[in-house]
């Protein structure tokens, strides 16, 4: 998680330069966080390929033989 924002000192004009730089570096944050989850996302995927192709083709080979005993 990103640590709290903290809180600026009231003072009077903020100018659009701060603005901006605070977003871009808000921005650049939150983007560093989401490119730090790719492995474990990547790991997730890879896990949920795995189980899919190995139950699914079980799946259907078990109703292929229910189907077979059932006609026969």
């Amino acid at each position: 998680m990103t640590a709290p924002l903290q809180r600026v000192p009231d003072r009077t004009p903020v100018t659009t330069r701060e603005v901006a730089n605070r977003l871009r570096d808000v921005a650049a944050a939150r983007a560093e966080e989401a490119l730090a989850e790719l492995p474990a996302i990547a790991r997730r995927i890879r896990t949920l390929l795995l189980v899919v192709s190995i139950s699914v083709p079980v799946f259907i080979g078990a109703l292929a033989v229910i189907a077979w005993r059932l006609v026969h």
